[in-house]
């Protein structure tokens, strides 16, 4: 099933950020229970994003691998505001937005992978532009709709 230890480790550690940031979408912001669950996601996409960089089973280095680094980054400045700028005016609005939009870019990597694995695309079309028209799709709509739902949820905090 898992063609590398690694890829076993990228797949844990991605479930566990998926169903953590899921509840801390849920949870009351700011009190002990979101703070730690919160540095559990944030382990955990750190992890998930670390191992994805040493999977080459479909290029050696490409877009997945530069998608795994922009989370890193949207992850890593994320949890970088609320402890290191706090002081600052917008250190919320930025903790806010930047983890959320990687919770998203973590949604529609799971979407794009559920895409990918749908049978057609190895057996009758045999991968290719079907499995990038899959990939952007299920990501731009994932995109768009977790937007509208920032958009719409920013509201109540600010």
């Amino acid at each position: 099933m898992f063609s590398s230890n690694i890829g076993l480790i990228h797949t844990l550690f991605a479930v566990i950020a998926i169903v953590t940031g899921g509840l801390l979408v849920l949870f009351r912001k700011g009190t002990k229970k979101h703070k730690i669950f919160g540095y559990v996601f944030f382990s955990a996409m750190i992890i998930m994003n670390l191992t994805a960089l040493f999977i080459q089973s479909i290029y050696s280095f490409g877009p997945f691998h530069w998608m795994a680094i922009g989370s890193l980054v949207f992850v890593t400045g994320g949890v970088a505001a609320p402890v290191f700028f706090r002081k600052q005016e917008n250190w919320l609005r930025i903790h806010y937005d930047l983890m959320l939009w990687s919770y998203v870019g973590l949604i529609a990597a799971m979407f794009s992978e559920i895409a990918v694995r749908v049978p057609v695309v190895g057996t009758v079309i045999g991968g290719g532009v079907f499995f990038w028209l899959l990939v952007i799709a299920s990501s731009v709509g994932t995109f768009i709709i977790g937007g509208l739902m920032i958009t719409k949820s920013r509201r109540r905090y600010f």
